[in-house]
């Protein structure tokens, strides 16, 4: 069945930005799709269209009926059995327990109040309700921001035995493993291709490739067109104003009327070549209207005298009464990109705090280089709000520099000025890792910095981090971003 989206455009109220200008694309409901874009491209957007959540121009025929992840829960104290069936109300019992089965999640947790699921059962229980459903179409956003690398792999061979959805997602190793096609929403359209997202990026880099190219011999062939066009007109009016002062002892040779219609005729060239320079310009805009711009990041990494920069022997993490994690070892030396991992509620994120002087939940021999200087991305965005200029400020920061950082990770300067609480949790993210990133260090100290970040962005920080090698200690689920950027093996908790 077709799902058809027509001259779709749309704005939100108070904006002077369009997200959509008739936009157009057709899909199938029997297809895997993953939806790709840059932050505030849209994405969750469409699919709220799709649900018929906001007016707008154009057409979207959808043959089912839309179901949306995550289903929001208004009352998180009931059990979850009465949250799936809130989420799921045409669905049986059987039917609910069959697909947490599939998700390797025990049915006893039916029997639990939902606000006791950690964060990754929240997540497959949801997803088991939706997918209980019979007769809808599966929007499903972002369902890997609070699922480790396990929990990621199985929810994808979960999504891969499913007959159709649309899913939003950044993490490219989830992607390739339950996507056949994929939908990319552009600078100035909606695309759809058949396969992985490894398919897709090898296709985007090459068309991306192949328009700077054009853009570049266009600009080399304006500025000869304009250097013409330059000489010319200055050649035409040097000589209509040299046929008023031909001397009298050269009028016999020169006829000011043959002198002034060759310099209208050279005028009217030069004219025509000023006309060809304006198609050219008018060409080269809408040649770069797909054209992606991926800036690149920097970074001021300080070097410490010593080698070792973190010494944690035998230490464990505690809350009041309860260890959540003991006979934790490691060592961090300057140079090291190393990663955390561990099940939800080991105390990971403990780890980072405690070293950064905001928690004390980590215990016992923890050395840490005098005098360290350490930039922190924490996991929650919950605290920013209010005017960036604030935040800049609170922040101790160099505003020139974090903007131009955002600017490079498609931040646009209309959003500069809204209120940070506004912002979109990818947008959010950036921000915490643009101040980080202005922030001069010995040791970064990343939670989840890419959680809600677009692919393209997390390919930039990919690079930043291998040319500058700085010293990070990081908790990330994304394996294909950790297999390119750590030296050394995992923590395990």
């Amino acid at each position: 069945m077709q799902i058809s989206i027509r001259n779709v455009s749309f704005t939100y109220d108070g904006s002077y930005t369009p997200v959509f200008t008739n936009a157009s694309v057709q899909l199938d409901t029997s297809w895997k799709l993953g939806l790709v874009g840059r932050n505030g491209r849209g994405k969750t957007t469409l699919l709220r269209l799709m649900l018929g959540q906001h007016a707008y121009q154009g057409v979207i025929d959808l043959p089912l009926p839309a179901a949306y992840f995550p289903y929001e829960v208004e009352d998180v104290e009931q059990l979850a059995l009465f949250v799936m069936q809130e989420a799921a109300p045409d669905a049986q019992e059987w039917q609910l327990r069959r697909e947490l089965s599939l998700l390797q999640v025990d049915d006893d947790i039916l029997y639990r109040p939902f606000s006791t699921l950690s964060k990754g059962e929240q997540t497959k229980v949801l997803l088991s309700a939706l997918f209980a459903r019979e007769d809808v179409y599966p929007l499903i956003d972002e369902p890997t921001n609070h699922l480790d690398v396990h929990g990621r792999e199985l929810v994808a061979d979960y999504l891969k035995k499913k007959d159709g959805f649309l899913l939003v997602s950044h993490d490219r190793a989830f992607l390739d493993r339950c996507i056949d096609h994929v939908v990319s929403i552009n600078r100035d359209n909606i695309t759809v291709i058949q396969g992985d997202y490894e398919t897709w990026e090898r296709e985007f880099n090459r068309q991306n490739e192949y328009e700077q190219a054009r853009n570049q011999d266009l600009r080399r062939e304006i500025g000869r067109l304009e250097e013409s066009a330059r000489k010319t007109a200055e050649w035409s009016a040097k000589v209509e104003k040299g046929k008023f002062h031909v001397p009298k002892s050269d009028v016999a040779f020169l006829d000011r009327g043959y002198v002034g219609a060759r310099a209208a005729a050279m005028m009217k060239r030069s004219m025509s070549t000023m006309n060809r320079q304006d198609r050219a310009i008018e060409e080269k805009s809408n040649l770069l209207k797909n054209v992606e711009h991926v800036g690149q990041l920097k970074l001021t990494v300080l070097k410490h005298p010593k080698t070792v920069l973190i010494s944690v022997n035998d230490a464990h993490v505690r809350y009041d009464d309860r260890i959540v994690c003991d006979h934790i070892t490691f060592e961090l030396r300057q140079g090291d990109r190393v990663a955390i991992t561990g099940a939800n509620g080991a105390g990971k994120s403990s780890i980072l705090k405690s070293l950064c002087a905001q928690s004390t939940a980590l215990k016992g021999d923890v050395s840490i280089a005098t005098n360290l200087k350490i930039s922190y991305v924490p996991q929650e965005t919950d605290s920013l709000s209010g005017d960036m200029r604030d935040y800049i400020k609170r922040s101790e920061i160099d505003e020139t520099l974090f903007k131009a950082i955002l600017r490079n990770m498609d931040f646009s300067r209309e959003q500069f000025e809204k209120d940070l609480g506004e912002l979109s949790q990818g947008q959010k993210k950036k921000i915490l890792l643009a101040a980080s990133l202005c922030t001069p260090a010995h040791l970064y100290l990343w939670d989840e910095p890419l959680n809600y970040i677009d692919v393209l962005s997390r390919v930039q920080v990919e690079q930043l981090i291998c040319e500058y090698a700085p010293t990070i200690l990081i908790i990330e689920h994304d394996k294909t971003f950790l297999r390119n950027v750590c030296t050394r093996d995992a923590i395990v908790l």
